[in-house]
């Protein structure tokens, strides 16, 4: 969130709280605010439109930040549907101005986030070296050319 508002991209209007702590970046969601989703997942919604996740830093290297997932909506794992979602996510990522193919949203519970493709348009020059959680913080490590 802090890469793509640096790239100028807002946070997506269903995103209702973002937080961090102990190395876990906590996510809440409100589904019904997302314009466009499958049929399959209109139901879903209706049944369990709050979704949390947490989010963690499995690697950083070659500019692409691998994230693993842990999403729950009404207390179902719901990131064993990650592939079922993969396609709306990107899609609505897309829609809020990200470049295509910059987040990869993988069936297994994991996302890789391509930094460099992030901030290639809007902050060229800035190479992301080191990206963790520490705390309540998130600590980007970068260098300018």
């Amino acid at each position: 969130m802090v890469l793509a508002r640096i790239a100028g991209v807002e946070t997506p209007p269903a995103v209702t709280s973002v937080t961090a702590e102990d190395g876990v970046v906590r996510v809440v969601a409100d589904l019904r605010r997302v314009d466009e989703l499958p049929s399959a997942l209109k139901l879903a919604v209706k049944v369990a439109p709050i979704v949390r996740a947490e989010v963690r830093i499995l690697s950083y290297a070659g500019g692409r930040a691998t994230l693993g997932v842990e999403v729950n909506a009404a207390r179902l794992p719901a990131h064993r549907l990650m592939g079922l979602l993969a396609e709306p996510i990107e899609h609505q990522l897309v829609k809020q101005g990200l470049p295509p193919g910059a987040v990869d949203v993988r069936s297994d519970a994991t996302v890789v986030v391509d930094v460099e493709r992030l901030l290639a348009d809007k902050a060229p020059g800035v190479d992301v070296t080191h990206l963790a959680i520490d705390g309540e913080h998130v600590v980007v490590d970068a260098t300018l050319a």
